[in-house]
């Protein structure tokens, strides 16, 4: 009887530890990043910024944080233990001018939002016309 106690209170000092590790920490903010977006953030607030971004980058372009005039709100540096890359797409004949965030990388994936006008259409679900929240497992 006393094995099993122990083995018992060993297994729970492991889970624990893996639980509240780096790594886990990591993963569990990542799996759950629309939802934690949700609690800080709305679409109307993202599209204002997105909007204002795609006025003062009019062309295709990757662009730093440290270079935005309309700062990334800060609300989204919360979110993931790195800030998501800012992808500013130019106007064409199909598509408005739009900002792609992206979180992730390697082996964890990839994430993040898609916002433009009102009358843009993006990839992933909508949280609003022109606000959508996209993932790698959405693809087919």
């Amino acid at each position: 009887m006393k094995a099993a106690g122990t083995i018992t209170v060993i297994a729970i000092i492991i889970l624990a530890l893996a639980w509240f590790s780096p790594t886990c920490r990591i993963t569990r903010s990542f799996d759950h990043l629309e939802q934690n977006a949700r609690k800080v953030i709305t679409g109307s607030e993202l599209q204002a910024w997105a909007i204002q971004v795609v006025a003062q980058y009019p062309t295709d372009m990757l662009v730093r944080r440290s270079d935005l005039v309309a700062p990334l709100p800060k609300q989204l540096l919360s979110l993931y233990h790195n800030p998501p890359d800012i992808f500013v797409y130019e106007t064409t004949t199909n598509y408005p001018g739009h900002v792609r965030l992206i979180w992730g990388g390697g082996m964890i994936g990839h994430k993040g939002f898609e916002i433009g006008p009102t009358n843009f259409v993006g990839r992933g679900h909508p949280w609003q016309d022109g606000v959508y929240f996209w993932s790698d497992s959405d693809r087919p």
